[in-house]
Protein backbone atom coordinates (compact mmCIF):
# COMPACT_ATOMS: atom_id res chain seq x y z
CA UNK A 1 0.00 0.00 0.00
CA UNK A 2 1.28 3.24 -1.42
CA UNK A 3 0.72 6.35 0.99
CA UNK A 4 -0.23 9.49 -0.50
CA UNK A 5 -0.26 11.75 2.85
CA UNK A 6 0.60 10.98 6.52
CA UNK A 7 -0.09 13.37 9.40
CA UNK A 8 0.21 13.22 13.35
CA UNK A 9 -1.93 14.67 15.32
CA UNK A 10 -0.44 17.63 17.14
CA UNK A 11 -0.28 19.73 20.70
CA UNK A 12 -0.88 23.27 21.39
CA UNK A 13 0.78 24.89 24.27
CA UNK A 14 -2.58 26.82 25.47
CA UNK A 15 -4.80 23.03 25.17
CA UNK A 16 -2.08 21.59 27.13
CA UNK A 17 -2.64 24.42 30.15
CA UNK A 18 -6.08 23.55 30.58
CA UNK A 19 -5.71 19.85 30.32
CA UNK A 20 -2.96 20.14 33.51
CA UNK A 21 -5.69 22.76 35.26
CA UNK A 22 -8.34 19.56 34.48
CA UNK A 23 -6.20 17.23 35.79
CA UNK A 24 -5.50 19.75 39.24
CA UNK A 25 -10.12 19.66 39.58
CA UNK A 26 -9.85 16.03 39.00
CA UNK A 27 -7.74 15.55 41.33
CA UNK A 28 -8.95 17.55 44.35
CA UNK A 29 -11.76 16.07 44.04
CA UNK A 30 -10.16 12.88 44.95
CA UNK A 31 -8.93 14.93 47.90
CA UNK A 32 -12.10 15.86 48.82
CA UNK A 33 -13.43 12.36 49.02
CA UNK A 34 -10.16 11.86 51.50
CA UNK A 35 -10.79 14.44 53.65
CA UNK A 36 -14.79 13.22 53.28
CA UNK A 37 -13.29 9.36 54.44
CA UNK A 38 -11.02 10.12 57.41
CA UNK A 39 -13.68 12.97 58.92
CA UNK A 40 -16.67 10.49 58.93
CA UNK A 41 -14.65 7.16 58.42
CA UNK A 42 -17.57 5.87 55.39
CA UNK A 43 -16.65 5.50 52.14
CA UNK A 44 -18.29 7.41 49.34
CA UNK A 45 -18.65 4.72 47.01
CA UNK A 46 -20.91 7.28 44.07
CA UNK A 47 -18.05 10.78 44.91
CA UNK A 48 -15.17 7.65 44.06
CA UNK A 49 -16.61 5.96 41.05
CA UNK A 50 -17.59 9.33 39.17
CA UNK A 51 -14.14 11.08 40.06
CA UNK A 52 -12.86 7.74 38.74
CA UNK A 53 -15.06 8.19 35.51
CA UNK A 54 -13.62 11.94 34.79
CA UNK A 55 -10.13 10.57 35.51
CA UNK A 56 -10.69 7.68 32.47
CA UNK A 57 -12.58 10.73 30.34
CA UNK A 58 -9.82 13.00 30.78
CA UNK A 59 -7.13 10.18 30.12
CA UNK A 60 -9.16 8.79 26.85
CA UNK A 61 -9.23 12.90 25.80
CA UNK A 62 -5.77 13.99 26.42
CA UNK A 63 -3.55 10.74 26.55
CA UNK A 64 -3.95 9.16 23.11
CA UNK A 65 -2.83 10.55 19.40
CA UNK A 66 -3.34 9.62 16.24
CA UNK A 67 -2.38 9.29 12.84
CA UNK A 68 -3.76 10.10 9.54
CA UNK A 69 -3.03 7.61 6.74
CA UNK A 70 -4.25 8.17 3.23
CA UNK A 71 -3.29 5.71 0.47
CA UNK A 72 -3.38 5.94 -3.24
CA UNK A 73 -6.04 3.22 -3.38
CA UNK A 74 -8.42 4.93 -2.03
CA UNK A 75 -8.70 4.13 1.86
CA UNK A 76 -7.97 6.22 4.91
CA UNK A 77 -6.28 4.81 7.86
CA UNK A 78 -6.55 6.14 11.55
CA UNK A 79 -4.03 5.02 13.84
CA UNK A 80 -5.09 5.28 17.58
CA UNK A 81 -1.97 5.37 20.04
CA UNK A 82 -1.29 5.97 23.44
CA UNK A 83 -0.17 5.25 27.18
CA UNK A 84 2.66 3.68 25.93
CA UNK A 85 0.66 0.38 24.87
CA UNK A 86 -2.43 1.35 23.05
CA UNK A 87 -2.32 0.56 18.96
CA UNK A 88 -5.67 0.31 17.24
CA UNK A 89 -6.22 1.02 13.39
CA UNK A 90 -9.54 1.66 11.94
CA UNK A 91 -9.84 1.60 7.92
CA UNK A 92 -12.26 3.80 6.03
CA UNK A 93 -13.00 2.48 1.98
CA UNK A 94 -12.81 5.99 0.77
CA UNK A 95 -14.88 4.52 -2.32
CA UNK A 96 -17.86 4.74 -0.24
CA UNK A 97 -17.62 8.15 0.83
CA UNK A 98 -20.80 9.91 0.70
CA UNK A 99 -19.73 13.69 1.52
CA UNK A 100 -16.78 14.60 3.56
CA UNK A 101 -16.60 18.24 5.29
CA UNK A 102 -13.47 20.93 6.88
CA UNK A 103 -15.61 21.74 9.61
CA UNK A 104 -17.54 19.60 11.77
CA UNK A 105 -21.05 21.49 12.74
CA UNK A 106 -23.19 19.18 15.01
CA UNK A 107 -26.87 21.22 14.08
CA UNK A 108 -25.98 20.69 10.31
CA UNK A 109 -25.51 16.81 10.98
CA UNK A 110 -27.70 16.34 13.22
CA UNK A 111 -30.64 16.12 10.97
CA UNK A 112 -28.90 13.49 8.69
CA UNK A 113 -29.31 9.97 9.18
CA UNK A 114 -25.88 9.03 10.58
CA UNK A 115 -26.48 5.88 12.32
CA UNK A 116 -23.28 6.42 14.45
CA UNK A 117 -20.26 8.61 14.91
CA UNK A 118 -16.40 7.13 15.09
CA UNK A 119 -14.53 10.52 17.32
CA UNK A 120 -11.10 10.01 16.45
CA UNK A 121 -9.13 13.18 17.44
CA UNK A 122 -7.52 14.34 20.82
CA UNK A 123 -8.53 17.22 22.58
CA UNK A 124 -5.21 18.71 22.77
CA UNK A 125 -5.12 19.18 19.00
CA UNK A 126 -5.60 22.90 17.84
CA UNK A 127 -6.89 21.97 14.16
CA UNK A 128 -10.57 22.16 13.83
CA UNK A 129 -12.75 19.42 13.79
CA UNK A 130 -13.39 17.48 10.21
CA UNK A 131 -16.03 15.08 9.45
CA UNK A 132 -15.70 12.17 6.88
CA UNK A 133 -19.79 10.44 5.92
CA UNK A 134 -19.14 6.82 4.69
CA UNK A 135 -21.25 3.80 4.13
CA UNK A 136 -20.75 1.11 6.74
CA UNK A 137 -21.36 -2.55 6.75
CA UNK A 138 -23.53 -5.04 4.31
CA UNK A 139 -26.54 -2.25 4.51
CA UNK A 140 -24.50 0.62 3.61
CA UNK A 141 -25.42 2.67 6.17
CA UNK A 142 -24.22 5.90 7.47
CA UNK A 143 -21.35 6.40 10.00
CA UNK A 144 -19.58 9.35 10.35
CA UNK A 145 -15.75 9.39 11.37
CA UNK A 146 -14.87 12.66 13.14
CA UNK A 147 -11.26 13.55 13.33
CA UNK A 148 -9.08 16.76 13.64
CA UNK A 149 -6.58 17.38 10.87
CA UNK A 150 -4.75 20.41 9.35
CA UNK A 151 -5.72 21.97 5.78
CA UNK A 152 -3.27 20.76 4.09
CA UNK A 153 -4.85 17.20 4.43
CA UNK A 154 -8.31 18.36 3.57
CA UNK A 155 -6.25 19.44 0.79
CA UNK A 156 -5.11 16.24 -0.33
CA UNK A 157 -8.33 14.61 0.66
CA UNK A 158 -9.93 17.24 -1.73
CA UNK A 159 -7.88 16.33 -4.83
CA UNK A 160 -8.65 12.73 -4.51
CA UNK A 161 -12.62 12.63 -3.97
CA UNK A 162 -13.13 16.78 -5.29
CA UNK A 163 -16.93 15.78 -5.64
CA UNK A 164 -17.71 14.61 -1.91
CA UNK A 165 -16.45 17.64 -0.75
CA UNK A 166 -18.77 20.09 1.09
CA UNK A 167 -18.30 23.41 2.25
CA UNK A 168 -19.73 24.71 5.43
Amino acid sequence: MEELYREESTTSNDRKVIAVLALIAVLSLYAYEAVGFMETGRVNYLGWGLNTCLLGLWIWRVSYGYTLILYKDMRLEVISHGLGFYKKSYFVDLTRTESFTDRYVKSFFRKTKIKHYIHRYNSLDPHPQRLLVFGEGKKNKLAGLIFKSSDQFIKVLRRQMPDKFIQL
